[in-house]
């Protein structure tokens, strides 16, 4: 069994990736941890590994995705948890990272992580999902990322309060940011986020009129997914919202919907109190969740066999 998986989202930028490996293996600690692993989630043709990492990770190229689309983290970060554990009931390393291309490490960030993962299940850093540590018992509890949520703050915001119902005192969530913090008394200087964005990636997502009408469409998802948060925490108002002292101490409900399921042999080991799934339909209904009151969400209990509506 590994010590620690870790995972790095990559989209165009080569410099940063190379920077960011040359920060990892050089200038901080994680070379001296034993039976470690570093694994690089390409998601662009645009991909060049400088000649002093080819031997030290492994590349996983995203070869269907087309070089124009917008992406998906959500999908990128359960990949990582996927190909990591391999297993929930039988876990091939202790801990995954993910993280994104433009973190910059503390120089005592691996050592700092393992101690942290003492206490913790689950951890994150100080911006939305940019770097990112599970243990498979987190998983268990909180689930996978909802893939419909290809926005860069719904995701998040819905697997952190999946994180804050299901996994509150195993969960250290540090994101300053967007003013989501738990237990983040705890926090150490895991890692600094330094945004090195390419603009013009940005401009070309902005005039991508596809891109626009999804994020308008995953956040009406994000608010029929959490529907009855609404009733019961008239104070949340969505993802922007930071969470209140009052918020940690009565979190909303389960989701009104639930994850849909999309990889049964590894989601089957998910230990959700409310496991509900939906089953796939014809049509676009479990998709477009806004059109459809008569969503069939129906319980799957241990012995009974899966539906593929």
């Amino acid at each position: 069994m590994k010590n620690i998986k870790i995972y790095i989202v990559t989209y165009r930028r080569p410099e940063v990736l190379n920077s960011t490996l040359d920060r990892l293996f050089n200038h901080t600690d994680f070379p001296s941890i034993p039976d470690t692993e570093v694994n690089i989630i390409n998601n662009h043709s645009e991909f060049r590994l400088d000649e002093e990492f080819v031997n030290k990770v492994t590349v996983l190229h995203n070869n269907t995705r087309p070089d124009w689309d917008t992406g998906n983290l959500a999908r990128n970060w359960n990949e990582a948890l996927l190909h990591g554990f391999k297993s929930l009931a039988n876990p091939d390393t202790k801990i995954v990272v993910t993280m994104q291309n433009d973190i910059v490490l503390d120089a005592n960030w691996s050592h700092n992580l393992l101690k942290l993962h003492q206490k913790y299940t689950f951890v994150t850093g100080q911006l939305g999902d940019n770097i990112v540590s599970y243990r498979p018992e987190a998983v268990k509890k909180i689930g996978m990322w909802d893939e419909r949520f290809i926005t860069p703050a719904n995701k998040e915001a819905d697997y952190y309060i999946r994180a804050l119902i299901f996994n509150k005192e195993k969960s250290m969530i540090n994101d300053k940011v967007h003013g989501r913090l738990l237990n983040a008394h705890d926090a150490l200087p895991l890692d600094t986020s330094e945004y090195r964005g390419d603009e013009q990636a940005w401009r070309d997502i902005k005039t991508n009129e596809i891109s626009r009408e999804g994020w308008y469409h995953t956040s009406q998802i994000f608010y029929w997914k959490w529907k009855n948060t609404w009733k019961t925490q008239p104070a949340y108002r969505g993802w922007l919202t930071k969470w209140s002292p009052d918020f940690i101490s009565n979190p909303p409900n389960p989701p009104m919907v639930p994850n849909f399921v999309q990889y049964y042999y590894f989601e089957k080991d998910i230990e959700l109190s409310n496991k509900n799934y939906v089953g796939w339909r014809s049509g676009d209904c479990w998709l477009d969740l806004g059109k459809c009151e008569d969503i069939d969400v129906h319980p799957f209990k241990e012995g009974e066999k899966f539906r593929n509506d």
